[in-house]
């Protein structure tokens, strides 16, 4: 399980001029009793996570925490060229191996919740460490991944939080439906999937998910 060891503010850019502002390094302990680590970079927007390979390796995880403090900045420019090969390099590589996508197969639907509950994606989300790109699994059955968070224009207003719910199966999507309802209950959120506000109850959130993707709903049988 990868830890967070180390956050720091900076302002750099990358060769096409978009502005990256939130530096993490996550560690993650090896079998062998090593920890390894490595630097995530998130854009000025939160709509872009780029992240590099291997950076260094310590012998416990506060070996890790004291080489990530004494990092200068331009360290850190360094490392945003090696993250963005990275990451290109990962994402060009999948790229045979990954399935052919069919449109009876499901897909990504796009949702969001506005709350003014500071706390919102962190519940959706069920973690304490909250980047855009994470993926919270569901049961097997799919899974939520988080986007980003739009802060109100005024303090009075409520946040937008954005998520995409992957699944590849109708059960899958009521499977998401309950999950969501669980969360959003009597918390006075907003959900809205595809733009659409859709009630807090999992019929209706399943009929949105399953309307904004390719799988089709099984017909109901006759009483």
């Amino acid at each position: 399980m990868k830890e967070l060891v180390h956050e720091r503010l900076l302002e750099l850019q990358d060769g096409q001029g978009t502005p990256f502002r939130r530096v993490l390094v996550y560690a993650e302990r090896q079998p062998a009793g090593l920890w390894v680590a490595w630097v995530e970079f998130v854009s000025a927007s939160g709509d872009r996570v780029v992240q590099t390979g291997r950076e260094t390796t310590q012998s416990t995880l506060r070996g890790v925490t004291y080489w990530a403090t004494g990092l200068q900045p331009t360290y850190f420019e360094g490392a945003l060229d090696r993250a963005l090969r990275h990451t290109a390099q990962a994402r060009a590589a999948a790229r045979p191996a990954a399935p052919v996508a069919r449109p009876d197969r499901g897909g990504m639907v796009s949702f969001r919740i506005r709350s003014s509950d500071p706390r919102m994606a962190f519940r959706v989300m069920a973690t304490h460490t909250l980047v855009p790109g994470l993926r919270r699994a569901v049961h097997h059955a799919g899974s939520f991944i988080y986007v980003r968070t739009v802060e109100p224009a005024l303090t009075e207003m409520p946040r937008i939080y954005e998520f995409l719910a992957h699944f590849r199966s109708e059960n899958a999507a009521a499977v998401l439906a309950s999950c969501l309802e669980s969360d959003l209950l009597e918390t006075g959120a907003i959900l809205e999937i595809r733009g659409t506000e859709v009630p807090i109850e999992g019929a209706a959130i399943r009929d949105a998910l399953l309307g904004g993707s390719a799988i089709r709903p099984s017909p109901k049988k006759p009483r």
